[in-house]
C-alpha cells in the first residue's frame, strides 16, 4: 500500500519541476524581447537625431549662402553672426580718416540732393528753430552750416548741456560741413569749428580758457574729440586749419572716451585699434554701459567683406577707417 502510494506521489514531483523550469525560461525570453526592443528603440532614436542634424547643418549653410546674416557657434559657445558690407564701404563712418594721402570720398552731388548713405545733412538753424524758446543757447554762422545729423544732434546736446552749466550762450558754430573745404576734414560732415561771439566785446576762435574749458572737458561725453591738438602736430598734414584749439570732430562716444583717456588723436586712434580683434575686444565702460570695440580688415581682393559681430548684443555700428578697414563698435544692452 506505501509503495503504491509513493508510487503515486512520486510523479507529480517532477511536473513541480518542470513547470518551475518551463516559466523561468518565459520570464528569461521576455527580459531579452525587451532588452532587445529597448536597443532597437536607442537606435531609432539615434538615427532620426542624426538626420536632423543633417538637415540642420545644410538649413543652416543655405542661410548663410543667401542671406546676409546668419547664425553660428564656436568651441567657446559663443553665438556669432556673420555680416557682409561692400568693401568699398571702408570709405564711409564716423570713424574714417581723411587727409592728403586718404581723401573723402563722398558723394558730393548725392548729399546735395539728400539721397547719400555717407551723410544725412542737416542745418544747425532748423534745430534752433524747433527750440521753443526766444533766447537760443547757441548760435550759427549762417542758414547754411550744417552736420551730419548725428553728428548735428549730439553737438546740439554737447552746446546746450554747456549753456545750462555756464550760462553763457555766445558759444557759435562757424564751421562744418563744407564739400569743397581745404581743410579735408570738414568734408566728412563731421568736424565743426567753435566761435565765441559776446553781445558785447570782439568775437574770437575758442579757446579752453575759463567757464569755456567745460566745453572741451566734456566734449568726449558728447561723442567729439580735438581734432589737432597741437602736442599732435607731427601726424597732421599741411591741408588742417589754423584753429587747432577750436576745431572738433565727432567719432562717438566709445572712441572719443578712449581717446581722451590715452591722449590719442585720430590718426592714432586709428592704428591702435588694430591690435583689437573679435576673440581680443577694446572694452570701453562709461557709468552702467559698456561697449565692445574691434577691428575688421577689409577683403581688398573682392567687393564684398564679411566678418562677425557677437549675436547676444542688440545693437553695434561698423565704420571704414578710409584706408584698409572696418572698425567695430557694439553697445552692451
Amino acid at each position: 500500500m506505501k509503495s503504491d502510494l509513493n508510487h503515486k506521489m512520486n510523479p507529480q514531483v517532477p511536473k513541480k519541476i518542470r513547470r518551475f523550469k518551463n516559466r523561468q525560461i518565459r520570464y528569461d525570453r521576455i527580459l531579452i524581447a525587451l532588452l532587445g526592443l529597448v536597443l532597437i528603440l536607442i537606435l531609432f532614436i539615434t538615427g532620426i537625431s542624426g538626420c536632423l542634424g543633417k538637415k540642420k547643418e545644410s538649413l543652416e549653410s543655405k542661410m548663410t549662402d543667401n542671406i546676409t546674416f546668419s547664425s553660428t557657434s564656436t568651441t567657446q559657445k559663443q553665438v556669432y553672426m556673420n555680416v557682409s558690407l561692400e568693401t568699398k564701404k571702408i570709405h564711409s563712418g564716423n570713424l574714417i580718416l581723411v587727409n592728403e594721402a586718404h581723401p573723402c570720398c563722398f558723394d558730393q552731388q548725392a548729399i546735395a540732393e539728400n539721397l547719400s548713405e555717407d551723410i544725412n545733412f542737416v542745418t544747425i538753424k532748423s534745430i534752433l528753430d524747433a527750440k521753443n524758446t526766444s533766447l537760443k543757447p547757441y548760435t550759427a554762422s549762417d542758414w547754411e552750416v550744417g552736420l551730419d545729423t548725428n553728428a548735428a544732434r549730439a553737438m546740439d546736446k554737447w552746446f546746450t548741456d554747456f549753456y545750462q552749466a555756464t550760462q553763457h550762450h555766445d558759444l557759435r558754430m562757424i564751421g562744418g560741413y563744407k564739400p569743397d573745404s581745404a581743410d579735408l576734414d570738414f568734408q566728412t560732415g563731421r568736424t565743426i569749428t567753435v566761435g565765441i561771439f559776446p553781445e558785447t566785446g570782439s568775437s574770437y576762435a575758442y579757446k579752453p580758457e575759463g567757464d569755456y574749458a567745460w566745453l572741451q572737458e566734456h566734449a568726449a561725453e558728447y561723442g567729439f574729440v580735438l581734432r589737432y591738438p597741437e602736442d599732435k602736430a607731427d601726424y597732421f598734414d599741411d591741408t588742417i586749419t589754423e584753429r587747432r584749439t577750436a576745431t572738433f570732430r565727432y567719432v562717438g562716444i566709445p572712441v572719443a572716451l578712449y581717446m581722451k583717456e590715452h591722449n590719442l588723436c585720430l590718426e592714432e586712434f586709428i592704428q591702435e585699434i588694430k591690435r583689437y580683434t573679435l576673440e581680443n575686444m577694446l572694452v570701453v565702460a562709461n557709468g552702467e554701459k559698456i561697449y565692445y570695440l574691434y577691428y575688421i580688415p577689409a577683403d581688398m581682393s573682392s567687393e564684398i567683406t564679411t566678418f562677425q559681430v557677437p549675436d547676444d548684443r542688440n545693437y553695434y555700428e561698423v565704420s571704414g577707417n578710409n584706408i584698409d578697414g572696418f572698425i567695430v563698435v557694439i553697445h552692451q544692452q
